[in-house]
């Protein structure tokens, strides 16, 4: 069996379940509100490890909720284990009207959102193998919307986070703490060689499609 992806909408939030064989994946753990819709759907699934792409809240809420409902455990990148404990650490930049909105949104959202308290088991590196876990998948660095903001490689697909976007047309970040460095990070996604991307937020992008989009 290959290695599949779940893509689990709530809203303009995206969660994943990479699974094989019975093993089993959750990428992303979304807000406050998706918490039950998201343990309903994850139901069928045993899941043992949950990565998170960053530390934001929408990514982030239910990380350590869902690890004592399933006797998971967590990962992200240590570059952003101070930013899951407290989201108002790091100064956050908008590009464009949209960015504008989605930057006073995110803001009093985070203001008024405490993430649970977990400690992560490990700390993802990019080149990282998830065989350990039963599926086929390696994981890439893509600093810039956050410090330690992450992708998962599944063959020719990949999770992106919030490196991409797919809300009122495709884009890069909207937010970010570095947009030079996520530049970079979009250019990395496309020596991969993935032919789909999967961002946080709004529908999957094509190779095609980025390519077009980021000449």
């Amino acid at each position: 069996m290959k290695t599949h992806i779940t893509h689990l909408r709530f809203g303009g939030d995206n969660c994943f379940v990479i699974e094989k064989d019975g093993h089993a994946v959750l990428v992303d753990t979304g807000r406050k509100a998706t918490r039950e819709r998201l343990l309903s759907a994850l139901r069928p699934w045993n899941i043992k490890l949950i990565l998170l792409t960053h530390g934001h809240f929408d990514h982030a809420y239910n990380a350590a909720f869902l690890a004592r409902e399933f006797g998971a455990v967590v990962a992200l990148h240590e570059a952003d284990a101070a930013l899951v404990r407290d989201n108002r650490i790091h100064t956050i930049d908008s590009r464009g009207l949209l960015g504008y909105f989605i930057k006073k949104a995110s803001l009093a959202n985070i203001n008024r959102t405490h993430i649970e308290p977990f400690v992560p088991a490990f700390y993802l590196r990019g080149g990282q193998d998830l065989g350990c876990f039963g599926i086929d998948a390696q994981i890439i660095e893509l600093p810039g919307h956050t410090a330690g903001s992450v992708g998962i490689i599944v063959g020719k697909k990949c999770i992106v986070g919030d490196t991409l976007m797919n809300m009122g047309g495709i884009s890069r970040a909207r937010i970010a703490e570095d947009f030079r460095a996520v530049s970079r990070s979009v250019e990395s996604l496309k020596r991969t060689g993935a032919e789909v991307f999967y961002p946080g937020h709004g529908g999957p992008v094509s190779r095609k499609q980025l390519l077009k989009l980021f000449v």
